[in-house]
């Protein structure tokens, strides 16, 4: 079965890692709500016809990306960027304070 459609699933996850599968039902749903909105789409269309379409497109992207974020095992593992960013705003904000704070005090005592 070496020449399967979509290529040799191993290989896919090796380049994409475990969570490799995930992220294809992912983008089979968001695929799907897509062409469903598509269809929906019309000249008389309001916003509440696309709903469910967009509901499911927005489901299969949350999909990927998890499939992309966890249960990975590469170093590269990007799950953790998200706090990443917040720890790095915190410690700026931090400085930024304790700077403001911090100049008045040392000011004041010397």
């Amino acid at each position: 079965m070496k020449n399967f459609p979509l290529g040799n699933m191993s290989s896919m996850e090796e380049q994409l890692g475990k969570g490799y599968q995930q992220m294809m039902i992912g983008l089979i749903i968001f695929i799907s709500g897509a062409i469903w909105g598509g269809m929906i789409a019309t000249d008389g269309m309001v916003a509440e016809d696309i709903y469910w379409p967009a509901v499911m497109m927005l489901s299969g992207a949350m999909i990927t990306l998890l499939g992309t974020t966890f249960g990975t095992d590469h170093e590269d593992d990007r799950s953790n960027d998200l706090s990443d960013a917040i720890m790095e705003l915190t410690e700026r904000i931090n400085r930024l304070v304790g700077s403001s704070s911090g100049d008045d005090s040392s000011e004041e005592s010397e």
